[in-house]
C-alpha cells in the first residue's frame, strides 16, 4: 500500500472554500485493519483538516449506512470514528452521506459478496421500505449528484444524508 500523502504540504497555498472526500477502501485491498484504518479514518480526516487550516468552511464526505463509533462492526466503527472526528473540526457545514451498497461501476476490485448483493439489489431493494430504504443499494451517480448539490447548499450545520435524502438531493441537482 502506498504511503499516505502529506496533506499539509499538499494543499499549503491553497485557498479552500468546500472540500470533498470519497475516500475509500475495502479490507482486501487493504490487507489489514490498520491499513483499513489508516485510509478510511485517517487520511480523510488528515485530508479534511488540511482543507479547514486552508480555509474551507464546507466539507461534504461518503460514509456509510449503519457508521457507528461504538459499533462492534470494525468498518462501522472507523466510519463513525471518522464522522465524529470531521465533527471535531469545526466545519460551518458538514454534509455526511451515508448510502447503502454502492452500484456502479469498479472494475475487478468488488468483492464476490458485493457482486451477488449488486445483482440480486433490484429484488431485495423491493422489499426495502420504510424505515430500511436506507440500507437499500443505490447508483453511485445519484451520490456523486447529492455531492455536487450539498455544495450549494448554504445553511450551517451537520447534515446526514440516508438514502430517501440522497436522491431527493440528486433530483433537484
Amino acid at each position: 500500500m502506498a504511503p499516505a500523502p502529506d496533506w499539509p504540504a499538499l494543499a499549503s497555498g491553497l485557498a479552500a472554500d468546500a472540500a470533498v472526500s470519497a475516500l475509500g477502501t475495502t479490507m482486501r485491498a487493504a490487507g489489514s485493519e490498520a491499513a483499513f484504518r489508516a485510509v478510511d479514518l485517517a487520511s480523510v480526516v488528515d485530508f479534511a483538516a488540511a482543507a479547514r487550516r486552508a480555509g474551507a468552511r464546507h466539507m461534504v464526505t461518503v460514509s456509510s449506512v449503519g457508521a457507528d463509533a461504538s459499533s462492534a462492526n470494525f468498518y462501522l466503527r472507523i466510519k463513525g470514528e471518522m464522522e465524529r472526528a470531521l465533527e471535531d473540526l469545526g466545519f460551518e457545514r458538514l454534509d455526511i452521506l451515508r448510502p447503502g451498497l454502492l452500484r456502479g461501476e469498479r472494475g475487478a476490485e468488488r468483492r464476490l459478496g458485493e457482486r451477488v448483493g449488486i445483482a440480486i439489489s433490484p429484488v431485495v431493494n423491493l422489499f426495502l421500505r420504510g424505515r430500511w430504504d436506507r440500507f437499500a443499494a443505490i447508483d453511485a451517480d445519484l451520490v456523486a449528484a447529492t455531492i455536487a448539490a450539498c455544495l450549494g447548499q448554504g445553511e450551517a450545520g451537520i447534515f446526514r444524508h440516508h438514502n430517501r435524502e440522497i436522491r431527493r438531493l440528486a433530483a433537484g441537482f
